[in-house]
C-alpha cells in the first residue's frame, strides 16, 4: 500500500491536535510525505530509513542527531499494514518522553490506513457489482463482459433469482436532523446498511446487495423448494433489520418474480420497480399480486415492451390443468358471454354446477376468480391470449 500524501497530513493534523507534539509520516525511502513542520516535507529522514531497513523501532537521542541525516530527537515506529512495512511514523521529542505517544500514534495510523484499504476495496467492489448489475439489466448484454465481471466477484450465473427494490427514506425532514444526519444515503449510511446485509445470517454467498440508482438492490438467490416461505422469511429479516439500524424510517419494497436464468434477471428487475413504484409507505409488494400485475401488463402492452415473468410462471400453472377441466374453452366462453354464468354454461352444454366446479379449480389451484374480481378477469384473457401475441 502505497500512502497519499493527503491522506498523510490529514492524519498528521488531526493527531497533533490531540498530542501536542510534531508529528511526521515518511514512506519506505525515508522522505517525509507529511509533518507538522511544513519545511520538513520531502525532505530525507535517515531514521525513518534505518526504521524501515531494520524493521524495528528507531529512537534518536539529542546527541545522536548528527548521526541521522534531517533527524531530530523522537521516536520512528514503522507501519505495519497485513504484514508490510508501508512507511514510518515519527514523533519529535525527547525519547522517553514521546516513546508511548508514538506507539499510539503508530496503532491509530495503522487502523486509519487499514480502514482507508478497506474502503477502497469496497468501492472497487461496488464498482465492479454496479458494472455487473448494469449488464444484467440492460437489453443487449455482452455475455463475455457478464462472465468477466461474474468472475471478479464469484458470482456464479445461471442460478434462479430474484430482484428486490427497497426504497428508503426519512418519515420527516427533521427526523435525522439530531443525529446530524442530512442525507439518509450518505456513504456512511449506505456502507452501514450493505455491511449489515452482507454479514446477516440470512444472506447467502450467491446474493448481491448494492444501491443501484437511488434504491437498495438485492439480487436474491432463491432455489427450489419452499421458495416462497424463504422469500417471506427474507423479507421480514430485513425489514427488521432496517427498523434496527434506523427506526424512523420508510420503508418501500417492491418484488419481482422469480428468474431461473441470468437472461431473465432484467424482467424480474423492471417488475420489482415497477411494483415498487405502487407500494405504500412501510410495505411490500409482489409484482403477482393481481392488482399489481395488471396494471404492469396493461402499460407494457401499451409500450410492446418484453413480457412477464410473472405472468409466464402464471401461464405454466394455468397449462398444467387446462386441459384437465377444459378451462381454456370455458375461460373463453365466460369472457365472451361478459362473466356471465347461465349464458357460458349454456353454450357449452354444461350444467352449472359444472362450469363453477371448474372455475372452483382455476381459484383453488391459481387463485384466480374471474367471477367476482375484474383484475382476474383480465388476467385471464392475458393468460389466452399468450400463445397468440408475440411476447419474448
Amino acid at each position: 500500500m502505497i500512502i497519499s500524501r493527503e491522506l498523510a497530513q490529514k492524519i498528521v493534523d488531526h493527531l497533533m491536535n490531540i498530542v501536542h507534539r510534531n508529528v511526521n509520516i515518511m514512506d519506505c525511502n525515508g522522505m517525509i510525505i507529511a509533518s507538522g513542520q511544513s519545511t520538513r516535507i520531502n525532505t530525507f529522514h535517515q531514521g525513518g530509513q534505518s526504521a524501515v531497513i531494520t524493521q524495528n523501532v528507531i529512537e534518536i537521542q539529542p546527541k545522536e542527531i548528527k548521526q541521522y541525516t534531517g533527524a531530530l530527537p523522537g521516536v520512528m515506529w514503522p507501519i505495519n499494514i497485513k504484514g508490510k512495512i508501508v512507511g514510518v511514523v515519527g514523533v519529535t521529542g525527547k525519547p522517553r518522553e514521546v516513546r508511548n505517544t508514538a506507539q499510539l500514534i503508530k496503532s491509530v495510523t495503522e487502523l486509519v490506513l487499514e480502514r482507508e484499504m478497506f474502503l477502497a476495496d469496497y468501492r472497487s467492489e461496488n464498482r465492479v457489482k454496479e458494472q455487473l448489475v448494469d449488464l444484467l439489466f440492460s437489453d443487449n448484454p455482452s455475455q463475455e463482459d457478464i462472465r468477466t465481471l461474474s468472475e471478479m466477484l464469484n458470482y456464479k450465473i445461471n442460478l434462479p433469482r430474484i430482484v428486490i427494490m427497497i426504497h428508503l427514506e426519512p418519515i420527516s425532514k427533521d427526523d435525522f436532523s439530531t443525529n446530524g444526519l442530512q442525507n439518509l444515503f450518505s456513504a456512511r449510511v449506505r456502507e452501514n446498511v450493505l455491511n449489515l446485509i452482507k454479514d446477516a445470517p440470512f444472506f447467502n454467498p450467491e446474493d448481491i446487495s448494492l444501491f443501484y440508482k437511488k434504491h437498495l438492490c438485492i439480487i436474491k438467490f432463491l432455489p427450489e423448494g419452499c421458495a416462497a416461505k424463504k422469500l417471506n422469511t427474507f423479507i421480514t429479516s430485513i425489514m427488521t433489520m432496517l427498523n434496527s439500524l434506523q427506526p424512523k424510517l420508510k420503508i418501500k419494497i417492491g418484488i419481482g418474480n422469480r428468474a431461473l436464468h441470468t437472461s431473465q434477471l432484467r424482467l424480474s428487475y423492471r417488475e420489482a420497480l415497477f411494483a415498487l413504484e405502487h407500494s405504500d409507505s412501510n410495505s411490500v409488494h409482489f409484482i403477482h399480486e393481481y392488482e399489481i400485475l395488471l396494471n404492469y401488463l396493461m402499460e407494457k402492452q401499451c409500450s410492446k415492451c418484453d413480457s412477464s415473468l410473472a405472468l409466464k410462471e402464471l401461464k405454466v400453472k394455468f397449462d398444467e390443468i387446462k386441459d384437465i377441466y377444459d378451462l381454456e374453452n370455458t375461460l373463453t366462453c365466460l369472457l365472451k358471454n361478459n362473466i356471465n354464468v347461465s349464458t357460458t354454461a349454456s353454450q357449452l352444454y354444461i350444467h352449472r354446477n359444472t362450469l363453477k366446479f371448474r372455475l372452483g379449480k382455476l381459484k383453488q389451484l391459481i387463485g384466480l376468480d374471474p367471477c367476482h374480481f375484474f383484475q382476474h378477469a383480465m388476467i385471464c384473457q392475458f393468460l389466452l391470449c399468450m400463445d397468440k401475441r408475440d411476447l419474448c
